[in-house]
């Protein structure tokens, strides 16, 4: 039973070590991602129109994660049965024609669109996978 446990640990640990470890493609996408999240962020919170405001960004992996507030509206106010089509058409649906992304196409970066209400309580989120933008 003692080697069997053994066994499973080494396994389980060198598949562990084996999948953490980046490609050179892998690697290189993760700093374009953390120099574009440094820029973003290196901004402070930049209101983006008169609703919304970008608070911050990250990154993991082959995901770019914005994080925005609704400022005139809390949570509980928001129907995001109506909110996310708006979100889908102004935001999500204009991201293949924007030139300044063009690189993260290629890259099959996945793009997060996140929404707080003024309170900070999560409303709703959004992402588009960039790699689909090929096929449009």
């Amino acid at each position: 039973m003692k080697l069997k446990n053994t066994l499973l640990l080494m396994a389980f640990t060198s598949s562990f070590v084996s999948s953490a470890a980046q490609t050179p493609r892998e690697r290189s996408l993760s700093q374009e991602l953390t120099q574009a999240v440094l820029e973003i962020n290196a901004e402070g919170p930049k209101l983006l129109d008169t609703e919304t405001r970008l608070d911050s960004a990250a990154t993991f992996r082959n995901f770019i994660i914005y994080n925005n507030t609704m400022v005139n509206y809390t949570a509980a106010q928001l129907d995001v049965t109506l909110l996310n089509p708006i979100i889908q058409e102004a935001v999500i649906n204009t991201l293949c024609a924007n030139k300044g992304l063009e690189s993260f196409i290629g890259l099959g970066v996945i793009m997060v669109y996140r929404y707080h209400g003024k309170n900070g309580q999560y409303i709703t989120e959004l992402s588009k996978d960039m790699a689909t933008c090929k096929s449009s």
